[in-house]
């Protein structure tokens, strides 16, 4: 394994064969990530928009009540445009089951203006799959989106190797001694975007995710059961 450094930490390079192989123990153990994803609001999506949308929703809250909120937005409006067209208030109403109703409402009005205001009526986001460096530049630029919704979005929205971490593979990714130290979600999911195969990107994204709920708890974790016996080492 070779090694290089991610800001001030020493990280593993590892072969794609480890990401294979990591893929296909989780998937075995888990479940197909196809299934698993069918939990969240991101299943649920059909351009990268909402994809963008839908992920704002999850921020801060659990999948069911994210997957509730979703829904419901979904119901209630039938394109962007009426979103804007009605007021804050009423948004936050419709989105209350996801938490955090008046900020996300905010935030979602405030990017569904500035995609109007730089992209055009259509509110698409198609045209940044061409361009992924400015892809990644527009979506963090957007008001309220962090490097974990944007990467949420060019993964799942637009199909572009980035691989979100959110505290659960932030937590993983310590666990197994991809990198030793204090490391930042945002540096860690660059150099992850770059070292995961992007065709294991979105599949083992989401069996990650799965990990860190049901074994790879923040405490109290489940080693005994968990299915990666061999942490922390490799496989």
């Amino acid at each position: 394994m070779n090694e290089r450094t991610v800001g001030k930490q020493t990280v593993g390079q590892r072969p794609s064969e480890y990401y294979r192989q990591l893929t296909e123990v989780l998937r075995a153990a888990l479940g197909d990530p196809d299934d698993l994803h069918r939990s969240s609001p991101l299943f649920y999506t059909e351009t990268a928009l909402e994809v963008l949308l839908a992920t704002i929703l999850t921020q801060a809250t659990s999948d069911k009540n994210a997957l509730q909120a979703w829904l419901a937005f979904k119901k209630a409006y039938t394109g962007p445009e009426q979103v804007l067209q009605t007021s804050e208030i009423v948004l936050s109403s419709i989105i209350s089951s996801g938490g955090l109703g008046r900020q996300k409402s905010k935030t979602i009005r405030a990017v569904l203006g500035e995609v109007q205001a730089k992209l055009g009526e259509e509110y698409s986001l198609a045209s940044l799959k061409d361009d992924p460096q400015w892809a990644w530049t527009f979506l963090n630029q957007l008001p309220g989106i962090g490097p974990k919704t944007a990467a949420c979005t060019m993964l799942f929205g637009l199909g572009l190797p980035y691989f979100p971490v959110d505290v659960h593979i932030h937590r993983i990714a310590k666990r197994l001694k991809w990198v030793s130290g204090p490391v930042e979600p945002a540096v860690l999911q660059q150099y992850l975007s770059h070292q995961i195969p992007a065709e294991f990107q979105q599949d083992l994204h989401i069996l990650l995710l799965n990990l860190g709920r049901r074994y790879c708890r923040p405490q109290h974790p489940d080693c005994t059961l968990c299915p990666l016996k061999q942490c922390p080492r490799q496989f």
